[in-house]
């Protein structure tokens, strides 16, 4: 009974798999507008781009059935969030949430691609604690409902201490509980947030970072019987492309800084910004990417505008979260992680995002299901 610290990975039909893929959030702010179609390209796009799992993020939504029906007649699995996220979205044990739960795991637990259910995001579950409700209430609810299924207690978690079974995670009926300590056999991160001006996420002073190139390899044991490691979460910030910001920008501000003075922005990670600059408002910078992989530039470059720079810039910030990401990706492949999400799979709107696609709601200068990005 419980989870082993061994390890996390998946079994398919017995088989232990490198599960590769990226974190999906909502497509759209406007639910009203979302669109069947472009749930269904995204998702061939994952598949098309060498994925096989998705992981739905627990601080956005349910999504629509033509999402998990992509994904079962696609063959993409899926590591499934509720959707509950600390910080102001926890649960409370109501009848209404109660019913809310069970209606959701009825409507979805016919999807193939569903391999685990798991309580939240980023909320470590500790028996007799404030987070305890994700196991005596959440996990325990989903349990009743689909037996079939592994269940986990958070993304990323240690595991069960007992109520689900040793090999392979069902629930066996008995209380679900966790262990407050163990290996870190489930991780999130780390991400590489923009930085170098100011703006509502990411930092306003200029942060380098290693490249990482070449990557460090250190020979060790690989395979499910050696310890492992499962990365559901890390990523690296970007910009969108040319055609899918400029449609959304007055030409004026055309460049990474807007033509504009720059606002002031304080108050950390989601900072309160005082000014009009229109750049400080798509979340993260992209200066400290591009000065890290294409060599130092003077502030002068950033502040340029016009329809020749904007593309130098965004196509610069792209190919910087390749470059990032191609080196952490290899790094990892180079140890036992059995795992290996990107956060994240798209975009909820044109912006300095962590999406390896763009926004994806056809809209004025959108592609339906969203553009590739080079990532």
């Amino acid at each position: 009974e419980g989870t082993e610290s061994h390890g996390m990975f998946f079994r398919i039909n017995g088989v232990a798999m490198w599960s590769r893929g990226a974190n999906m959030i909502p497509m759209e702010e406007l639910e009203g507008r979302m669109s069947s179609e472009a749930h269904r390209v995204l998702v061939r796009s994952a598949v098309d781009g060498g994925m096989n799992t998705l992981r739905v993020w627990g601080g956005g939504m349910f999504l629509p059935d033509v999402w998990y029906d992509a994904c079962d007649d696609l063959g993409i699995i899926v590591y499934h969030d509720m959707q509950y996220a600390q910080s102001g979205h926890s649960p409370a044990a109501t009848a209404t949430q109660d019913e809310e739960l069970r209606h959701t795991v009825r409507r979805l637990s016919s999807h193939a691609s569903i391999v685990v259910w798991d309580g939240c995001n980023e909320c470590q579950v500790i028996m007799d604690t404030g987070t305890g409700i994700y196991a005596k209430f959440v996990m325990t609810v989903v349990a009743e409902e689909d037996k079939s299924r592994a269940v986990w207690p958070s993304c990323p978690a240690l595991g069960w201490s007992t109520g689900v079974r040793k090999l392979d995670a069902l629930p066996n009926g008995r209380p679900l509980t966790t262990p407050t300590t163990g290996k870190a056999i489930e991780t999130h991160g780390p991400y590489q947030h923009g930085a170098g001006f100011p703006a509502v996420n990411g930092d306003a002073s200029m942060k380098l970072f290693d490249t990482n190139i070449p990557i460090k390899v250190s020979p060790g044991s690989t395979g499910p019987q050696f310890e492992n490691v499962y990365a559901s979460e890390f990523g690296a910030v970007a910009m969108s492309s040319f055609e899918s910001m400029s449609s959304t920008l007055a030409k004026e501000h055309w460049g990474l800084h807007a033509g504009q003075p720059s606002d002031t922005c304080s108050g950390g990670f989601e900072s309160k910004c005082t000014g009009n600059n229109v750049m400080a408002q798509r979340n993260y910078p992209c200066d400290n990417l591009i000065n890290v992989y294409f060599g130092m530039r003077p502030e002068t470059y950033f502040n340029r505008t016009g329809e020749s720079i904007f593309k130098q810039h965004l196509y610069q910030c792209m190919l910087s979260q390749a470059l990032l990401m191609k080196s952490d990706i290899e790094t990892r492949r180079s140890k036992n992680q059995l795992g290996c999400l990107v956060w994240q799979l798209n975009e909820i709107w044109p912006t300095g995002g962590w999406g390896s696609l763009e926004y994806g709601t056809p809209v004025l200068g959108q592609v339906l299901g969203g553009r590739w990005k080079p990532l």
